[in-house]
């Protein structure tokens, strides 16, 4: 974990952005409402980071 004084990127790092997608992924087979808006967000995360095969 960084420091509290350390400054933040303003953007994800790639490996923190495919982290927090496999985060979201997970949640998005739970079948409520949050199962439904880590769908959503997991599917805007994953049209804007490259994919680990590419």
């Amino acid at each position: 974990m960084p420091e509290l004084y350390e400054p933040r990127l303003l953007l994800l790092t790639l490996t923190e952005a495919r982290g927090l997608l496999d985060v979201l992924q997970h949640f998005g087979t739970m079948d409520h409402n949050w199962g439904a808006q880590a769908r959503h967000f997991a599917a805007e995360l994953a049209a804007r980071v490259p994919s680990r095969d590419a």
